[in-house]
């Protein structure tokens, strides 16, 4: 067929329309379903203050900032109090690790940063224990000890962003089920 306007021919618009409906339904067949903040029995959430167990820095709010942004942008309104689930976080250790080093010298170190997660819900608990990045952390440690620490600041970010996701994902799966 072809479309006397444009002189294009339809059949790859249509193929294209049947594979990824016949897709979609294989999809459905074998159990997965498309899970988001609708079907959540709540939602607001409050994040009580992160709490950081390790000696390093700013790790609270980097993390507490994270999980704030990640809940919004699932469609969560965050409260300060008197939200219908509440979160507490806790940062358990945060470690360094060298990567790659050039005549004993390091030059790239991998971030491991661990949390803790308490959910609570009508007096329900749900606790989900010394969760990750579930990608590999590293930065650049080269150069002066300004930039070295601007990359380290800049992977804490994103460890933290990545951590939140994370817990995020296992909180809309755990009310999926």
């Amino acid at each position: 067929m072809r479309n006397e306007i444009t002189g294009t021919s339809e059949r790859p618009f249509f193929c294209a329309c049947c594979l990824l409906l016949a897709a979609c339904l294989v999809a459905a067949s074998c159990g997965y379903r498309m899970t988001g903040s609708r079907l959540l029995p709540f939602n607001s959430v409050t994040i009580k203050p992160v709490i950081n167990k390790t000696y390093e820095p700013g790790l609270e709010d980097s993390l507490h900032n994270a999980l704030s942004a990640e809940f919004i942008n699932e469609g969560i309104e965050v409260r300060a109090s008197g939200g219908d689930v509440e979160l507490e976080a806790t940062v358990t250790s945060f470690l360094l690790g060298a990567v790659g080093s050039v005549d004993g010298i390091v030059k790239e170190q991998e971030l491991i940063m661990t949390v803790d997660v308490k959910l609570t819900d009508n007096g329900r608990v749900a606790e989900f224990r010394a969760m990750q990045s579930p990608i590999k952390i590293t930065f650049q440690s080269a150069g002066t000890v300004s930039e070295s620490a601007a990359h380290k600041k800049t992977a804490t970010d994103k460890a933290g962003r990545e951590i939140a996701r994370e817990i995020v994902s296992r909180v809309i799966m755990r009310y999926a089920e």
